[in-house]
């Protein structure tokens, strides 16, 4: 539920960004990325791992910032590698990109619990 958040912020701050204001689509997108990942941050604190803050919010935002940006990159990865290695996939986008988005969420939630969200035993 919160990656469906942040996915819909990311999305609509880049619109916005681009269509009103009319940033070129790299810094909208850097923009939207750093404010998605910043909410998705702040819910799954509060939500999802509530019980393993880290006292220090900075290092812990930081490190969620870090896996995160991993997880994009490795879905990016993936995506383009099945579209080109099986040219058919070309013509059906949506299925690399669901295949690259399921693998990334299982990394992103594995990096979270256990490295981004690692409690306040350090």
């Amino acid at each position: 539920m919160i990656g469906s958040i942040g996915f819909a912020t990311d999305g609509g701050v880049l619109i916005f960004l681009n269509s009103l204001f009319g940033l070129d689509l790299l810094s909208a997108r850097l923009f939207s990325f750093s404010v998605a990942v910043t909410l998705t941050w702040y819910l799954n604190r509060q939500h999802t791992f509530s019980g393993k803050k880290d006292k220090q919010v900075f290092r812990e935002w930081a490190r969620y910032v870090v896996v995160n940006g991993l997880g994009a990159l490795l879905n990016l990865a993936i995506f383009f590698w099945l579209i080109f290695r099986f040219n058919a996939l070309a013509n059906s986008p949506l299925v690399p990109l669901a295949i690259a988005s399921a693998v990334a969420l299982f990394f992103n939630f594995f990096s979270s619990k256990y490295i981004a969200f690692r409690g306040t035993h350090r």
